[in-house]
């Protein structure tokens, strides 16, 4: 199962579950009460990927969908991983190689549905990706 298409953003989880620039809010979580053209946050638990789970933080505004923050929640099993493996496993789900696994820099990569950014926060070193959606 792929969990990112590089070509249009998607992202899948293991359950079938689909992230996609533009959907609304209530494609994410039918429980949502979004209404208004301001933007607004949406945490969704961590969700199956292969080998772990992956939580999603999502931004969506009057157009949809705006952007995805991924957290890593586990890797096999385990909840509190080394900030090193968070970021390998994160390259690996995307289908990429770290160009900098030894400094841990940020890495963004334009794609053509907007950009995708891997890095590690200078605070507490987790590892996180951030997919950024174009708006046409």
């Amino acid at each position: 199962m792929t969990f990112f298409t590089p070509e249009s953003g998607e992202i899948r989880f293991a359950n079938g579950f689909c992230l996609r620039g533009g959907m609304a809010a209530r494609e994410i979580d039918s429980h949502l009460r979004y209404a208004g053209q301001e933007e607004a946050v949406f945490c969704l638990p961590g969700l199956a990927v292969t080998g772990g789970s992956i939580a999603p933080v999502c931004v969506v505004d009057g157009e949809g969908l705006r952007s995805v923050r991924l957290h890593v929640a586990a890797i096999a099993g385990r909840n509190n991983v080394p900030s090193e493996r968070q970021r390998s496993f994160l390259f690996e789900r995307l289908g990429l190689k770290d160009p900098c696994p030894d400094t841990r820099q940020s890495v963004r990569i334009r794609c053509p549905f907007g950009t995708l950014t891997l890095y590690s926060d200078p605070l507490t070193g987790q590892a996180g990706a951030l997919v950024e959606y174009q708006r046409i």
